[in-house]
């Protein structure tokens, strides 16, 4: 079986959760239709995708073959950098002043992957959600509510209908 590639992308920060460098821009935007969300494109592209909201973001753990990655996103195979330059603006309360800086958040491109555990497993760095095992009936996207916590609960339910 070919090797199997695990990376977490998030898309709160480029440069920091994701890749400040095409495809990865173009993947994570809304514009774009968050590829990695879109259920369809990961059954195409034959991925394994863990997703879900963590606080206000999107986060997704990807199981791809080695050879997609070095297709689509060869860089991800690499230390090389991929930070980005962001401003800040804030009130200086000592100052009395309102001060804007620019910063750069610096990272490499590994430091998206993540590998298995002692035990084989794989898990996110940023949510820290086990990855999907790489086989066919895992292709396409898989939503969590492990961030909001499960609405699965049928005594909950109840009480919504009583109160009405």
């Amino acid at each position: 079986m070919e090797e199997i590639i695990y990376f977490e992308l998030d898309n709160w920060f480029c440069g920091r959760d994701y890749p400040n460098a095409e495809p990865f821009i173009s993947w994570m935007s809304k514009d774009y239709g968050f590829c990695f969300g879109n259920d369809e494109w990961c059954k195409e592209n034959k991925l394994c995708v863990e997703a879900g909201a963590i606080d206000m973001s999107t986060c997704f753990c990807i199981s791809a073959p080695k050879s997609w990655v070095e297709k689509n996103c060869p860089k991800l195979l690499t230390d090389e950098e991929c930070g980005s330059e962001f401003h800040v603006t804030y009130f200086d309360k000592e100052k009395d002043e309102r001060v804007e800086e620019t910063r750069y958040e610096s990272c490499k491109y590994s430091k998206f992957v993540c590998k298995p555990d002692e035990d084989g497993y794989v898990y996110g760095r940023i949510s820290d959600w086990p990855f999907r095992e790489y086989k066919e009936e895992n292709f396409g996207v898989h939503w969590n509510d492990w961030w909001w916590g499960s609405n699965d609960n049928d005594e909950d339910e109840e009480d919504v209908e009583e109160e009405e």
